[in-house]
């Protein structure tokens, strides 16, 4: 028997009729979380520009143009926006082996709150020395690296096998939200009141809601106040062995071996690579090279970000819907992976080749291909909880860790490739962009599995004889 047809059979969600359901509290929780999360990685990409930039002030009745605060080159620019992914690629393995420890909800508490300490230390690191702002961008990175293993911990207690993609879209779904937040406060903030603002805004609302999730959020369903009984029992029931993830030990060989992980990894980078590029060069390429003020930069790079959070949320839905009456949980993940990695091909090269005045069509092209990109999601995100539910937040840490990679490489050869703003340097940095879109959903496409693996419980694969394996490396049930 199938784990889709298991599944089915075992967990129903009108099983568990109770309200408010307390797993959707979480989500909400986790939704605004990522929010302040995100807010606080992009906000530099919005900030910069301003620091960079000279400003015209009134000066007894006169504007009078002042040079800009900080005169660092685009190559510096590139390696202040990459430092982040240097100390966020360092912290995914052990976020990963800490919230199986310590429990989801610990650890992502811990790392949104220290993330907003640090966040407000930016404007004094900047004024002390381009090398300080780097370090301290290091270790804010650091600090956030542990947050998406925390999630998907944290979903491999709460999340109902057939209310994954729901639940679990929630987190990049709130991300989006704070991409939209600080692309369109950050202009406003920066032009009110100064650019530090900025820092000291996005770093407290950090703080404040770790104080707030700590107060509300526990580690898993039996251990959450308020819950109700019935959704207590609906959850445990679905989930059966998969609730003690801790005891199972880690089967470091059949993870670095296994094929649907590797389709996982390849795909995660190759939208990291999308997502980074488009969080560190949107702005430039909107304010740089169409020319718009930074107010009208805000909007028109908030714009993409308002389209994915509606597709994120719808998307998860309709997966979920599509795997409970319709396809299996591998062909589902091939959909709406394929379905979200095509525009980001597509939408973006022709976006290079918009004339420069052409304001609407440049900025329409490139709302379609971030947006649309949404409905991947629920497709290589969501599978560590699939192939592997107990072992979900070590395989998320392994995936995040190869795919940051991609947010350092992204960002500095963009900042090197684009000098000069010209439509060919865009072109270079958008045609790149679709490649590797094109190699990691082809990859993707053949070798994911939406199947338990025969490790997911601890055990190597050159322990299992040959007869229980099949072709895609699951378990024979």
């Amino acid at each position: 028997m199938t784990e889709d047809k298991k599944e089915t059979q075992s967990s129903s969600p009108g099983n568990a009729k109770c309200f408010p359901p307390m797993r959707y509290m979480v989500a909400s929780m986790t939704f605004l979380g990522f929010a302040n999360i995100y807010a606080m990685r992009v906000n530099l990409s919005m900030a910069i520009a301003v620091m960079v930039a000279n400003q015209t002030v009134i000066h007894h009745g006169m504007e009078v143009q002042e040079p800009a605060e900080f005169s660092w080159t685009t190559k510096v620019q590139g390696v202040i926006l990459s430092a982040f992914y240097y100390g966020y690629m360092v912290t995914q393995l052990p976020g990963g082996v800490l919230a199986r420890k310590f429990g989801g909800a610990t650890i992502l508490g811990l790392s949104v709150g220290t993330s907003g300490a640090l966040t407000m230390l930016t404007p004094l690191a900047a004024r002390v020395h381009v090398g300080v702002l780097i370090a301290l961008r290091v270790a804010i990175g650091m600090a956030e690296g542990f947050v998406y293993p925390a999630g998907h911990a944290l979903w491999s207690q709460w999340a109902p096998p057939l209310e994954r993609s729901t639940l679990a879209t929630f987190n990049p779904a709130g991300s989006r939200l704070g991409i939209i937040i600080s692309m369109y406060l950050s202009g406003y903030l920066a032009y009110n009141i100064g650019w530090s603002s900025i820092f000291y805004v996005f770093g407290t609302s950090g703080v404040l809601w770790a104080v707030i999730w700590f107060a509300l959020v526990r580690n898993s369903p039996s251990k959450q106040p308020c819950i109700s009984a019935k959704e207590l029992e609906y959850i445990e029931s679905s989930l059966g062995s998969d609730l003690h993830a801790k005891d199972v030990p880690i089967p470091w060989k059949s993870i670095f071996t296994s094929l649907p992980l590797w389709a996982i990894m390849l795909a995660h980078f190759t939208q990291t690579w999308g997502l980074y590029t488009m969080m560190s060069e949107l702005p430039l390429y909107f304010n740089q090279r169409l020319h718009l003020d930074l107010k009208k930069t805000s909007v028109a790079s908030a714009l993409p970000y308002i389209l994915v959070l509606l597709v994120l949320i719808s998307g998860g839905r309709l997966a979920d819907y599509l795997r409970r009456h319709f396809l299996s949980t591998g062909t589902v993940r091939k959909i709406f992976n394929t379905l979200g990695f095509l525009p980001m091909v597509i939408f973006p090269i022709a976006a290079g080749y918009v004339k420069e005045a052409d304001h609407t069509t440049a900025i329409v092209m490139m709302t379609l291909g971030i947006g649309l990109n949404g409905f991947s999601e629920s497709g290589f995100l969501v599978n560590p909880l699939d192939i592997a539910p107990a072992l979900a937040s070590v395989l998320m840490g392994v995936t995040n860790t190869a795919a940051t990679v991609s947010g350092i490489i992204s960002p500095t050869l963009s900042g090197f490739i684009v000098q000069y703003h010209s439509a060919e340097e865009w072109r270079m940095v958008f045609y790149i962009n679709g490649i590797v879109y094109l190699i990691g959903g082809t990859f993707y496409l053949l070798f994911a599995s939406g199947e338990k693996q025969p490790w997911a419980n601890g055990t190597d694969c050159d322990k299992l004889s040959d007869n229980e394996l099949t072709a895609d490396g699951s378990k024979e049930e």
